[in-house]
């Protein structure tokens, strides 16, 4: 298929009106002259002509007759003082046309004309239309002037033509442009795979060259930022894991250190060996988790109890509140016995939310958590007695390394808990919810697993 241009594509719509028009100028020509010769249509000068010589011969005859007038003829018969006597036209109109023709001596009323004959005892006047007309009765009565009928006929014709061929003209270009639309509509998906093809018109397909470039110069792109974030992921993994070791050595000895005798300067300091190298674990485990994707939360769904599963929970939040000498406040309104979840990722989930909860209440004051179900979902509702969420954190504060939340500081927090805890709640098709409690003016959390 050969590339054209748009002002050729213009050109070559322009030349199929013009001589669509001039064909249908033609045929209708063609056929109202088949007309005229074959009698169908009497041409505007044939019916003067017919006029003229019934005229003749009205006046010639000493007896009036009907048939010696023109079938496109009405006519009325008046004695000589103006009396009507009989004809096709009313009384009403045969007065109008003697009043026109007699007394005011006009040759027409429009849209007629007049024709006079006198003769020794009455008049005989003639009213016809000098246009072409249909020798018809019918046809004449419907349309009474052939010419106009056959330029209204070629109108229709053309603006039907017109809207044909522009239709052709937009759907032939509407389809070029809309594989345009569909190559830029993939970009902006980032689906790269796949193949641009020729418009066949010159200017939409420098378009798609332009496209094509930019097709590859983001796929590139893309693939070296993948590839830096995947060295990136795998360079932070390696190293924490490589950590982990060095730091059991260090806590191994330090637990060595507490079976000798130790002087209590000595024993000062192997606590702070112990509690930094507690802090630098949960350093390691943070750097863990922010490598994790969602492919890195594969789910081992299966069916279990939930009343072992939420005394699992319990045990899990009685120990995080321990830690702060916090008071938890427990309610289990579970009706259902059994659930398919996995069990790990969705306390590892509780308890992330659980663990925030207890960094941001304060050591005199409670958590509260909630479970219940009904006929959809598994409800946990998770409430502190903190500062609550700032209007920006409730935007926010599921996103991966979020630290924006002053309103709820803490040394110790990273970003990565919820943003973990949203990560598995998703893929168990559930909804984690976060607002504040007007009850205590805490957060409140609320994880939604469906049943």
């Amino acid at each position: 298929m050969g590339v054209k241009k748009l002002h050729s594509i213009f050109m070559r719509y322009m030349m199929i009106v013009a001589g669509g028009i001039l064909l249908l100028v033609a045929v209708n020509l063609g056929l109202y002259a088949l007309g005229t010769s074959t009698g169908f249509v009497i041409p505007a000068t044939e019916v003067e002509h017919s006029v003229t010589s019934a005229k003749e011969k009205i006046q010639a005859a000493s007896l009036f007759s009907e048939d010696d007038i023109p079938t496109f003829c009405d006519y009325a018969l008046f004695s000589s003082d103006g009396s009507f006597l009989q004809g096709t036209l009313t009384q009403e109109n045969a007065a109008s046309l003697w009043k026109a023709a007699i007394i005011d001596g006009k040759e027409s009323l429009s849209p007629y004309r007049i024709a006079v004959i006198s003769r020794e005892s009455d008049v005989i006047l003639l009213q016809y239309r000098f246009t072409s007309q249909f020798s018809n009765n019918i046809l004449r009565r419907i349309c009474p002037a052939a010419d106009l009928l056959l330029v209204g006929l070629i109108i229709v014709e053309i603006i039907m033509l017109l809207f044909l061929v522009s239709r052709w003209f937009g759907k032939y270009t509407g389809k070029k442009i809309d594989n345009l639309l569909s190559v830029t509509k993939k970009i902006e998906e980032q689906d790269l795979n796949f193949k641009i093809e020729s418009s066949g018109i010159f200017e939409i397909d420098r378009a798609l060259d332009a496209l094509e470039h930019l097709k590859q110069a983001l796929r590139s792109s893309l693939a070296e930022q993948w590839r830096a974030e995947k060295m990136r992921q795998d360079q932070i993994s390696a190293l924490a894991h490589d950590l982990k070791t060095p730091l059991t050595i260090v806590r191994g000895n330090t637990e060595l250190l507490y079976d000798t005798m130790l002087s209590d300067e000595q024993k000062e300091c192997a606590d702070y060996i112990e509690s930094s190298s507690i802090q630098m674990q949960n350093y390691v485990q943070t750097l863990i988790e922010a490598t994790k994707s969602k492919e890195s939360f594969p789910l081992k769904s299966q069916s279990i109890e939930t009343a072992a599963f939420s005394q699992e929970i319990l045990m899990q939040a009685k120990g995080l509140c321990a830690v702060k000498g916090i008071k938890l406040k427990w309610e289990n309104r579970i009706s259902v016995e059994h659930i398919v979840i996995d069990k790990e990722q969705i306390i590892r989930a509780l308890t992330n939310i659980l663990s925030n909860a207890v960094e941001y209440t304060p050591a005199e004051g409670y958590i509260s958590l909630t479970a219940s179900s009904d006929n959809s979902y598994l409800q946990f509702v998770i409430t502190d007695t903190g500062s609550g969420f700032s209007p920006e954190a409730l935007k926010r504060a599921t996103e991966q390394f979020y630290m924006g939340d002053h309103s709820r500081s803490s040394k110790s927090h990273y970003g990565i808990g919820l943003y973990a805890a949203k990560l598995i709640i998703d893929l168990h098709g559930g909804q984690l919810i976060l607002d504040n409690s007007t009850e205590t003016g805490g957060a409140r959390v609320i994880v939604r697993i469906p049943l």
